[in-house]
Order: C-alpha cells, then structure tokens, then sequence
C-alpha cells in the first residue's frame, strides 16, 4: 500500500521506527486505508464503530505508519501503573466517564492552547454500545471550532475509510447525525480475532 502524503498542517511526529513498525503491522493485518486527511492543523477524528479491543491496535498502526502526532481520549482505567505510561506515551487523555462535567471545557482549553491538536474519539463510548453515539465529540467540536473527520472501520471488508469533512459545526445535533450517516456505510460487522 502506498500511503498518501500529509499536508505541512496536520500535526505529524517523525519517528522511523515507529514508522516502519506501523506500516508493518498495518500490512500484516491485511488491511487498506481509504480516502484522505485533511491538511488541517486541528480536528477531531470520530472512529466508528468501536467494537473491539483490537481497533487499538488498528488505529496505533495507522498512526505510527502515517506518523501522525494524535491524541485520544481513553477511560481512566488504562492510565493506571503499570500500562498506563504507555498509554500516554501514545497520546492518550483519560476521562473519567463516572464525572464527564468539565470535560467539554477541558479539551476546548487544550485545542485553543495549541497550535495543532489531532483528537481521536470513539462517540459510542463503549465497544458495548448499541450503536448510539454520545454527543460529546461534537460538542467538543464546536466549542473548540474544530472540524469533525468520521473515521469508519469496516471489519468485512478490512477497511478503515476516512468520510466527508464535517465543516459545518452550528448544531450538535446535526453533527452527531452527519457522523451516524456515514458511519452508517461502514457496515457493523464482528471485529476481528487477533
């Protein structure tokens, strides 16, 4: 596969090993990448559906292949001693979902804090959930002005596909419904077995 070329704006961190271990890894999981990011220099990547331990593995390949500087928000729990330097080291922020108030305002601070922000979410919460995506990363999103990019993972036909740009950051609601539109597309199929 050859991997397309990141525009001057998108946050990237060149790493070689990480690179080659990414491309690596991606290559031996038999799957493709499909469409384009952005070159914009904030955004907030909504991957659906989230159905399994393993799209970790899927997204960190895609992330170190592509070198990209991304951070994601993780349930607290993966922060704890000992794992949980690895999993900031990766670019992981824990969230508390037991006290979710502040959250919007602390993630807002962050992206207008920096120059460059890249923010991973997973909307159903839970690789658990029947489908219904929480508001939050678009709440997020348009407090921080900061375009949303579906990320859809189609477990049948191994292909991560990045959508449509969603510019227009007016309306939560109608952000949570672009998403689910084309999440919709990405057919929900059981995940992979490692």
């Amino acid at each position: 596969m050859k991997w397309p070329r990141l525009g001057d704006a998108i946050p990237q961190r060149k790493h070689p090993v990480r690179t080659l271990i990414g491309r690596a890894v991606f290559k031996l999981i038999g799957w493709k990448l499909e469409g384009n990011l952005p070159n914009k220099s904030k955004l907030v990547l909504v991957a659906l559906p989230h159905s399994s331990n393993f799209d970790f593995v899927l997204a960190l390949s895609v992330i170190w292949g592509w070198g990209l500087k991304l951070n994601y928000m993780g349930k607290h729990t993966l922060f704890k001693f000992p794992h949980g330097f690895f999993f900031r080291a990766v670019g992981g922020i824990p969230v508390d979902r037991r006290s979710p108030q502040g959250l919007i305002e602390k993630m807002t601070s962050e992206f207008n804090s920096r120059s460059s922000l890249m923010l991973g979410i997973a909307p159903e919460g839970t690789r658990n959930s029947d489908g219904t995506l929480k508001a939050g990363f678009a709440r997020i999103a348009k407090a921080a002005s900061a375009p949303v990019l579906p990320v859809i993972v189609n477990y049948k036909t191994k292909t991560l596909t990045l959508g449509r740009l969603i510019t227009d950051l007016g309306d939560v609601e109608s952000i949570v419904a672009a998403v689910k539109e084309q999440g919709l597309t990405g057919q929900r199929r059981a995940p992979a077995k490692l």
